[in-house]
């Protein structure tokens, strides 16, 4: 009787790993004619889009000399990357330590690959002063700073992935890879020194991330003209667009870290349950059973290892590009407001010119007989004039510019995500065939037991 109920017990549990095994080789197929479909629909949009533009590589050349975006078949090579992160300083003042690694073929540099130590605070102020010097570029922003948990290993590693990637982007750009503060983070041996040589530089270590934001922006809040009404429909359904696009992300964003604390919590559930198997075995009379249990325990205490290595690829596949683009949006509306900036010097002008030619035609009538006052006039108005011509050019410059950059934004958008979306199937897809192997791991050490018990 006895044996009938231990052959029952064998026989569901073998049930039960036979219909988990076929579940998750169903999941993995499906995973994979995803990934099939994501590829395919890749190259159709490559070819379209070459037929409808063979030069697609090409960025467009603005009127104003001081806003020319270069061609980027004239581009240098870039290749860079963030290795070896290492904690450095005593308690008080300990902070992570990044090599940054440059390959280039520009002759703007020293040598074509070099090696340089920065830090957390470095990078911010690079982004800082490329904001402060590109009014109207969209910098690729760094990822914002964290008090807590900044040494964990998990922490360290995505935040060296997250800033090796703004830097790709950066040398990427058409406008950014010839900026001299660029060259000065990538290549100067003597950085802390070089950099307060340069223009100032915010205390931006002690700021928060979006206050650092506010700090490249805040003299346009100085002029009289706070107020600002938008003058074209285009900006304002782009600013709606990206209103909506944020709200949409963060809650992605909450989907996602939700995801990767459950399956923290799955890899310790499961750890725990592989735990209380051992007991059970120890506890068990029948050697079949007993080794059954303990086989089942041995491979659930490894899952959690799987559980936990497929946490952190969603971090490094999804919450970071989905984190990236959340704070994409913060650089564009400093774009947006470098552009209204511009426009309210360009009305607080031409307001003075209005008052200007006021009063001139006031002194016209006054000092009729001294036509050298008149003359005098008559320049400062003209002066002004062509104040108001410039910065209406370059209002009009700034328009066009983040119009373009908005449309790079938008086919970086859509590259970035679908990266992401297959980057995080693939590693689905392996996740679940090493499942599946340390499943079939059950059945070789406990195939032919219940022969031997015979």
């Amino acid at each position: 009787m006895d044996n009938h109920i231990q052959d029952e017990k064998l026989n569901e549990i073998d049930y039960t790993l036979n219909q988990w095994q076929h579940e998750m080789t169903q999941e993995l197929t499906n995973m994979k004619a995803i990934l099939s479909k994501l590829q395919c629909r890749r190259r159709d949009d490559n070819k379209s889009e070459q037929m409808i533009n063979p030069n697609t590589s090409e960025y467009l050349i603005l009127e104003s000399e001081s806003l020319q975006v270069p061609k980027s078949g004239s581009r240098p090579y870039f290749k860079v990357a963030i290795e070896d992160p290492q904690k450095v300083g005593d308690a008080i003042n300990a902070h992570i330590i990044y090599k940054v690694r440059t390959k280039t073929n520009s002759p703007s540099f020293r040598s074509s690959e070099f090696v340089v130590a920065r830090r957390y605070r470095d990078f911010l102020w690079l982004y800082n002063q490329l904001t402060l010097g590109n009014p109207g570029v969209i910098v690729p922003p760094v990822p914002e700073k964290h008090a807590l948990g900044r040494f964990q290993d998990d922490f360290v590693e995505s935040r060296r992935v997250a800033l090796e990637r703004c830097l790709q982007k950066i040398v990427a750009h058409p406008m950014l890879y010839g900026d001299p503060d660029l060259k000065v983070f990538l290549e100067s041996e003597s950085f802390n020194v070089e950099k307060r040589q340069r223009r100032a530089e915010p205390e931006s270590s002690k700021m928060s991330f979006m206050r650092s934001f506010g700090e490249t922006i805040s003299n346009a809040a100085t002029s009289p003209f706070t107020k600002f009404v938008e003058v074209d429909e285009w900006f304002e359904s782009k600013k709606n667009q990206l209103d909506a696009l944020e709200a949409q992300l963060k809650g992605l964003l909450k989907s996602v870290e939700g995801v990767v604390k459950q399956r923290k919590e799955l890899g310790s559930a499961t750890s725990d349950f592989g735990e209380s198997m051992f007991p059970l075995a120890s506890a068990e009379l029948n050697r079949t059973l007993s080794t059954h249990l303990m086989v089942l325990g041995e491979i659930q205490k490894k899952m959690k290892e799987l559980h936990e290595q497929q946490a952190q690829y969603d971090i490094i596949t999804l919450e970071n590009t989905i984190d990236e683009y959340i704070r994409i949006i913060g650089s564009i509306r400093i774009a947006f407001n470098a552009r209204v900036k511009v426009y309210q010097a360009y009305q607080q002008a031409d307001s003075e010119l209005q008052k200007k030619n006021v009063l001139f035609e006031k002194v016209k009538i006054q000092q009729k007989n001294k036509p050298e006052k008149l003359v005098s006039w008559q320049q400062e108005i003209n002066e002004i004039k062509s104040r108001v011509e410039e910065l209406q050019q370059e209002f009009q410059d700034i328009s066009k510019l983040i119009k373009n950059e908005l449309d790079r934004f938008d086919k970086e958008k859509v590259e970035d995500f679908r990266d992401s979306v297959e980057q995080f199937l693939r590693s689905m897809i392996e996740h679940q065939k090493q499942i599946i192997a340390l499943w079939e791991t059950y059945f070789e050490q406990t195939d032919g037991l219940e022969e031997e018990e015979c």
